[in-house]
């Protein structure tokens, strides 16, 4: 592939802005508290709109139950009560939540309201109301009489029943897909390993809640302001279920106070819409902490069988996993989710091995939905399969580095399982143009003196047990065959740029680094560059903020679109200067002579006679981008603990992350990504579970009882990126925000038996499941 001049510089580390560790556009804003939320948007709109209605959604009390009677008499009859709406005020409409793209793999298996409830604390009305006291008092005047019906928590129960959660039973959906033989090859090897894990039940906990104010704008569209990751999958499936043209409906997201997937989905956008087109008002709708629990999404639960067969050299001849995932009351997201548990793991130990095996169930249950999540599959798959490398590396007494190295897919070949299956089912077979895998291992085994430290034993009379663990992962760069992208910037008269596009930042930097990326190829300072961003009303689509996609889909499409504004202006600028286009360069807000830079013209000047001169014209770039490969990030974990046999304590006393994420184009922000992700990992390995009681209520609902790790609990974090180069990416680059969230679980639980002994393959592991273990035989 043949590089311009500046995607070389950025390659080798000299680019402008890219590159560098340049402050994030949005920071100044956030930290001065100027940032608007969608969250503080819904405070807002308390004083701007003077007939804004009020909501409260109440729950059922049930988690499986048919609606025989709901009456809302009393409730209606309360001064200040607009109305009631309950299951028979809904369009008969059944449609999916999750925003993904068209045509949607989830199953349509819901509506607004529905008659039937699957999971405790549903949806069974919304009070509309001209306060919020109002509201509140009229929900516990609604009557509802119940027909109670066999409640179903457990996956292999629920597949078991007679009883039907949806009609047509509880599996949702199943996958079964092989390449080679894998049951051969697995029987004629020397060592096979047959082993059982189970992923929890874990919660986003992103500080914002979600919140959407709704109402009639004066062209007379449907008006969603919201906090959400796809807007444009959010315009479709209400255009869906209320009949409405998509022109006449808008939706735009103010930023987001974090999502990592829990806002990639229609969370509380139809309640608004429901009520506002019914009523002709604004709404307003948003979960305070205990009903973010109970309404929004949550990784799915899984349960995980990994056979491998491998030679007595360690020469991987198969890999079998089989999945169960709990989808909840609801299939949202699952299949795709289930999807990714094989098609984003299987790949990573294919050296020499083409004989893969992936089968899931996807099951109904009476818990709430699971929805995205980041990392998306590939923990729960993740953390069966490199658990069960470290077990196989035992049998086989070979190191568990060395067993990787020796099997680590590289650059150059084919993803063997891309072949028969996709996160978004097409079949599109991966090439790997960009591979730092080995690197990581190689690299990381040296800075953490991994050698050393697994020779380390435990003191005499010392309560404490030392041990270290590793673990590997690769992910994607958006869904291969499914996105696109577009952006559209303009050329001011002053030089300065206007960039649109469709996908929301969530936090994660995705702002700043599409500035980088537009001052970079136009070739003016980063203050120079403005941007407006998830409102479906602008001129630009994005299939939205999700799947790894921002930097790589959106950096994509604004690459293109800096690419043909920047031809335009060399060719006024030749004009100007009386040369040719092809003899002349920008940087630094300017135009200049290749051979004599000194020779030049300000940006501001060309962009002045494009407006004011003698041939007035706009000077726009437009780019689109579709994802035909979604390449992926490599990353690898080294972690060592202490355990405390006295105690059950866990305490990570060392964390190295080497990630291969292409070239990072904010090396700070691409590390801060990754050492957030590390956080939510030690969470998922030694924290995090929602749990419920025997009715499927949630036992812990507030961050009370819901323990997330805190900063004691998460330890100093080193990083480090091992640069490669993505060719389809933007200037190299590939994604960075899931990949981190994959290894910390299993390199966590690998550590936890080197220091102890024993093995956990359920998560979490808390500190009285280790005494538990520690005291047995």
């Amino acid at each position: 592939m043949i590089l311009d001049e500046k995607e070389m510089k950025v390659k080798e580390g000299v680019g402008q802005v890219l590159g560098k560790n340049v402050e994030r556009t949005d920071a100044k804003r956030k930290v001065e508290g100027k940032t608007v939320f969608g969250f503080d948007y819904g405070t807002i709109a308390k004083k701007r709109f003077e007939n804004l209605i009020h909501t409260k959604i109440v729950r059922s009390e049930h988690a499986h139950a048919e609606i025989e009677n709901i009456d809302t008499s009393k409730a209606e009859k309360m001064q200040g009560v607009v109305k009631v709406f309950t299951h028979e005020d809904v369009p008969d409409v059944k449609f999916t939540t999750a925003g993904q793209a068209y045509p949607e793999p989830s199953p349509y298996d819901t509506r607004v309201l529905n008659e039937k409830v699957r999971f405790y604390g549903e949806p069974i009305a919304i009070v509309a109301a001209e306060s919020e006291e109002i509201a509140e008092k009229a929900s516990e005047k609604i009557e509802v009489e119940y027909k109670e019906l066999p409640v179903l928590l457990d996956m292999e129960e629920a597949l078991d029943s007679e009883v039907e959660i949806h009609e047509g039973g509880n599996l949702q959906d199943e996958i079964d897909v092989e390449v080679g033989n894998t049951e051969k090859a697995i029987e004629n090897s020397d060592v096979v390993v047959d082993r059982e894990y189970e992923t929890p039940i874990q919660k986003h906990c992103h500080m914002e809640p979600h919140a959407c104010v709704s109402r009639i704008d004066e062209n007379g569209k449907l008006f969603i302001e919201s906090t959400n990751q796809v807007v444009y999958h959010v315009r479709r499936i209400l255009s869906k279920i209320f009949d409405l043209p998509l022109k006449d409906i808008r939706v735009k997201s103010w930023e987001i106070g974090g999502g990592f997937g829990d806002k990639q989905e229609l969370g509380i956008e139809h309640y608004a819409s429901l009520v506002t087109l019914e009523t002709g008002r604004p709404a307003l709708v948003y979960f305070d902490r205990e009903e973010q629990f109970f309404f929004s999404r949550r990784r799915h639960g899984a349960k995980l069988r990994v056979r491998i067969g491998a030679d007595e050299d360690g020469t991987l001849n198969g890999i079998h996993i089989d999945a169960l995932s709990d989808t909840g009351g609801y299939g949202t997201h699952g299949v795709t989710v289930s999807s990714n548990m094989g098609t984003m793991t299987l790949p990573v130990y294919t050296k020499h091995c083409e004989n893969l095996k992936f089968t899931a169930k996807v099951i109904y249950t009476n818990k709430p939905p699971g929805g995205a999540f980041r990392g998306y599959g590939t923990v729960q798959g993740g953390f069966a399969l490199e658990s069960a490398m470290d077990e196989l590396s035992e049998e086989l007494e070979i190191d568990p580095v060395e067993l990787r190295l020796k099997n680590a897919i590289e650059e150059n070949m084919l993803d063997p399982i891309s072949k028969v299956i996709s996160e978004g089912g097409k079949i599109i077979p991966r090439e790997i143009k960009s591979c730092g895998l080995t690197e990581t291992l190689e690299r990381g085994r040296k800075l953490f003196e991994w050698e050393k430290k697994k020779k380390q034993t435990r003191k005499e009379n010392d309560s404490k047990k030392y041990g270290v663990g590793v673990a590997s992962a690769m992910k994607g760069s958006g869904v291969a065959g499914f996105e696109l992208a577009s952006s559209k910037i303009k050329l001011n008269e002053d030089g300065s740029v206007l960039v649109t596009t469709g996908a929301s930042d969530m936090g994660q930097g995705l702002e700043s680094v599409l500035c980088q990326i537009v001052a970079e190829t136009v070739g003016i300072e980063l203050e120079d560059v403005d941007i407006i961003s998830a409102d479906t009303d602008e001129p630009t689509f994005s299939m939205g903020t999700y799947a790894s996609s921002g930097t790589y889909m959106e950096g994509n499409a604004v690459n293109k679109a800096a690419k043909e504004l920047k031809e335009k202006i060399l060719r006024r600028a030749a004009d100007m200067m009386d040369e040719s286009p092809q003899v002349l360069e920008t940087g630094d807000g300017k135009v200049f002579m290749k051979e004599n830079p000194d020779e030049s013209l300000k940006i501001r000047e060309v962009a002045m006679d494009t407006i004011y001169g003698e041939k007035k014209t706009q000077l726009e770039g437009f780019g689109d981008a579709e994802d035909i490969i979604s390449p992926p990030p490599f990353s690898t974990h080294f972690v060592e603990v202490e355990v405390d046999e006295e105690t059950g304590k866990v305490e990570i006393t060392k964390y190295l992350t080497l990630s291969d994420i292409g070239i990072p184009l904010n090396p700070t922000a691409a590390e801060g990504q990754i050492e957030g992700a590390v956080a939510q990992g030690i969470g998922l390995a030694l924290h995090e579970n929602l749990e419920f009681d025997e009715k499927g209520c949630i036992k812990n609902p507030f961050f009370k009882d819901y323990h997330i790790p805190t900063s004691v609990e998460v330890p100093e974090i080193e990083t480090e990126l091992i640069k490669t180069y993505e060719p389809t990416g933007p200037y190299g680059a590939k994604s960075v925000g899931e990949i981190g969230t994959v290894p910390p679980a299993p390199a966590i639980a690998n550590a936890i038996y080197d220091a102890t002994g024993k093995r956990f393959r359920k998560l979490p592991i808390k500190p009285d499941e280790i005494i538990e273990k520690l005291e047995s035989p």
